[in-house]
């Protein structure tokens, strides 16, 4: 069981949405919809994150939040494009600027404040190596979510590819989410099945997302598979930063509340959906003005 208080760790953004000829300009992130999700549940939030001091006021909608947000300094901002198709729930992404890695001294600045830390890096080098390679000494419960580690920058725009620095985040983490794309991009580089993933790397749960239509599943380290469906969305309006949702939301009542894992994916897949259709974290809390 988890205590009551989380560090989210990876890059704040600056996120352009474009969407059905419209394009919007909002903050993102894990530290962002996993952040104001863990505090939104009840649950003392802090944020590590770089920021460029130019970009301060992006963090605006984490300080209303009551979330303690602890920025260290860097010459870009990470920025990122997605174009998403929502008819298809597709969504491919570009990223045209990216912060200073977040380093060791910035995470052990919060270590003894915190139960729980939960890794989102959104590529593989937003946090700095040494960082992962500490967080094996702490007994603190390490939620990760994969994405930045499987995906790399060619030109702008980002593809698919297992990173280096993937091995050492999986082995600090007990609870790790991969959206079914990813999880088959580390599985055919890694030349294992899930069953030998988790064992090699001592995951006792593994979370696996495939999308706002169809569910997905989460695998513990006895081997049992535990499906969960989506939740029906209503009224699409973006589908960005879901799974982020998704994840934090799955994390509060299997970790902190103590549920069964059907009973919190189910919950986790009924909130992504409201924010899919904008009704948990509003445009408006998250639009910035570019």
């Amino acid at each position: 069981m988890a205590g009551r208080s989380v560090a989210v760790i990876g890059s704040a953004t600056i996120d352009r949405i474009t969407q059905g000829g419209k394009s919007v300009c909002r903050l993102g992130g894990v530290v962002t919809y996993g952040g104001l999700t863990f505090k939104r549940h009840g649950i003392e939030t802090v944020v590590v994150t770089n920021v460029a001091d130019r970009d301060e006021s992006i963090l605006k909608a984490l300080h209303e939040g009551s979330i303690r947000v602890f920025r260290g300094h860097t010459g870009n901002t990470t920025h990122f494009i997605n174009h998403v198709d929502i008819n298809t729930d597709s969504r491919w992404q570009e990223m045209p600027a990216k912060a200073d890695p977040i380093t060791a001294s910035q995470v052990v600045s919060v270590l003894d404040d915190v139960d729980h830390l939960h890794i989102g890096a959104l590529h593989p080098f937003d946090i700095d190596q040494e960082v992962i390679e500490s967080l094996n000494k702490t007994n603190l419960l390490i939620s990760m979510d994969v994405q930045g580690y499987v995906r790399y920058r060619e030109g702008s725009r980002i593809r698919h590819r297992v990173s280096d620095n993937l091995a050492g985040a999986l082995s600090c983490a007990g609870i790790v989410k991969a959206d079914e794309t990813e999880l088959a991009t580390i599985l055919d580089s890694y030349k294992m099945d899930l069953a030998g993933l988790m064992r090699a790397y001592t995951i006792d749960e593994m979370v696996v997302t495939a999308g706002a239509r169809r569910g997905g599943f989460i695998r513990n380290s006895a081997g049992d598979e535990i499906h969960y469906d989506a939740e029906p969305v209503e009224s699409p309006a973006c589908t960005v930063g879901a799974g982020d949702v998704f994840f934090a939301a799955y994390l509060v009542h299997r970790f902190y509340r103590g549920k069964g894992i059907s009973v919190s994916s189910g919950l986790a897949a009924s909130l992504a959906a409201r924010q899919s259709e904008g009704r948990h974290i509003s445009a408006k809390t998250l639009r910035l003005e570019r």
